[in-house]
C-alpha cells in the first residue's frame, strides 16, 4: 500500500494522540532565572505556583553582588501519583529515602514524589504530587535544599558544618560535636553584637568569600529555651534527629543580628568547642593537625573523591594558617561572651 503524499501535520489537530509519557501535560511552560551565591540558576515548571517554594528556599542563602558562572537547571513538575498519598505530613523530612551512584542522586519523597539530580549535567528534576506542591515550605525544605546544596558543592565550593559569626572584619567559625553548645554559643554572640551568617553550613568560594545557609537561623535545645527570654516569642519547634529543637530566625527578632551578605573576612578564627564544669571558658591554641582533623570531621556532605578533594583544598586554603583554638565552654555565660570578644580582637 502506498501512503499518499499528504500534509500529515494538518491532520494532527483532528486526532487525539495519547500523551503516554505525560510530556504534554508536564510541559515546562513557566521559566525563571534566579541567583544563588552569584550564579545564575534556571528554574522551569509546569505550574507557576512552585516558584513560591523557590523563593522560600533562596531566602535562606546569603546574598552577594558577585557574578559567577551558571549553576544549572531545576525542573519542577506537578503530577498526580497513581495512588493518592493524602496531605503531605509536617515530618516529611523524616520519611525521605536517598540513593545515588557516580554523578547522580535520587530522593524518594515517600508517596509524594521523587527527585533526581545529574551533577554532570547540573540538572535536577523533581516530580511532586499536588498535595506536596501545595506546601511550598515543605518543597523548599525537603526537595530544593538538597538539590541546591549538591549543585553548589559540585560547583567547587568548600563546605564546613559550622556556625559563622562576623564583626569588624573578623569571622568566628564554631565547630563542635552534636549537643556540645555550638548553637547556644552562636546565639549568645549574636545577641551580644556579633552578626550571625549561619548556624549550620559555611561555603567558601575561590575568592575567599564566606557564604551561608541557612542565613540567620539558630536552633536551641529545649533545656536552653528559658535562657533566652527575648527570643522565646519567635521560637518554632522542629524535629532534628528524633529530638525536638526550637528554631529562631533572627531576622524576625532584629535584622541587625544577622549577616545576610557574603563576607570576605580579614581574619578567620576557628574555634573547636567542648564543655567542662568550671565557670571559666578556657582557650588553648591548636596546631595545623587539629585544624585538618576538624575539617575532615565537619565537611562530609559529598563523598565523591574529586569533589571531596576540591572541598578540602578550599577549606585548607582558608583555615590553615589562621588562628585556631580549642575552646572549653564554662558555665559563666557572661564571661564566655567576653572571652570570645577578646579573642576576636587578638592580633594575628
Amino acid at each position: 500500500m502506498k501512503i499518499p503524499d499528504l500534509d500529515w501535520l494538518s491532520y494532527l489537530p483532528e486526532i487525539e494522540l495519547a500523551d503516554f509519557w505525560q510530556r504534554r501535560a508536564n510541559d515546562l511552560c513557566h521559566r525563571r532565572e534566579v541567583q544563588l551565591f552569584g550564579h545564575r540558576l534556571v528554574v522551569e515548571s509546569n505550574e507557576a505556583g512552585l516558584f513560591t517554594a523557590v523563593s522560600l528556599a533562596l531566602n535562606q542563602y546569603s546574598q552577594t553582588s558577585q557574578t559567577k558562572s551558571p549553576l544549572g537547571t531545576l525542573q519542577l513538575i506537578v503530577q498526580s501519583m497513581r495512588q493518592p498519598p493524602g496531605p503531605a505530613p509536617d515530618d516529611l523530612m523524616q520519611q525521605l529515602t536517598y540513593s545515588g551512584s557516580g554523578d547522580w542522586l535520587m530522593m524518594q519523597l515517600g508517596g509524594w514524589g521523587m527527585a533526581h539530580l545529574d551533577l554532570a549535567k547540573r540538572r535536577g528534576t523533581a516530580v511532586l504530587d499536588p498535595q506536596l506542591a501545595a506546601r511550598p515550605e515543605l518543597v523548599a525544605q525537603c526537595v530544593l535544599h538538597t538539590l541546591l546544596l549538591n549543585l553548589v558543592i559540585g560547583h567547587g565550593y568548600g563546605m564546613l558544618h559550622a556556625s559563622c559569626l562576623v564583626r569588624d572584619g573578623v569571622a568566628l567559625l564554631l565547630l563542635a560535636p552534636h549537643n556540645t553548645g555550638k548553637s547556644t554559643t552562636a546565639l549568645r554572640l549574636a545577641l551580644a553584637g556579633f552578626r550571625l551568617l549561619t548556624d549550620s553550613m559555611v561555603f567558601v568560594d575561590g575568592d575567599g568569600f564566606l557564604h551561608g545557609y541557612p542565613v540567620g537561623l539558630a536552633k536551641l535545645r529545649g533545656d536552653m529555651v528559658d535562657q533566652f527570654p527575648t527570643v522565646r516569642p519567635f521560637l518554632q519547634p522542629e524535629i532534628v534527629r528524633q529530638e525536638t529543637k526550637y528554631r529562631v530566625d533572627l531576622r524576625s527578632v532584629n535584622p541587625n543580628f544577622v549577616q545576610e551578605t557574603a563576607v570576605q573576612p580579614k581574619k578567620v578564627i576557628l574555634c573547636l568547642l567542648s564543655r567542662h564544669d568550671e565557670p571559666e571558658t578556657v582557650i588553648v591554641d591548636v596546631g595545623e593537625t587539629a585544624v585538618i582533623q576538624a575539617i575532615l570531621q565537619n565537611s562530609l556532605y559529598v563523598d565523591q573523591p574529586q569533589v571531596w578533594q576540591k572541598n578540602v583544598e578550599n577549606l585548607q586554603q582558608l583555615l590553615v594558617g589562621e588562628t585556631a583554638v580549642a575552646l572549653k565552654l564554662g558555665r559563666d555565660h557572661a564571661r564566655l561572651v567576653q572571652v570570645l570578644e577578646t579573642l576576636s580582637q587578638r592580633p594575628q
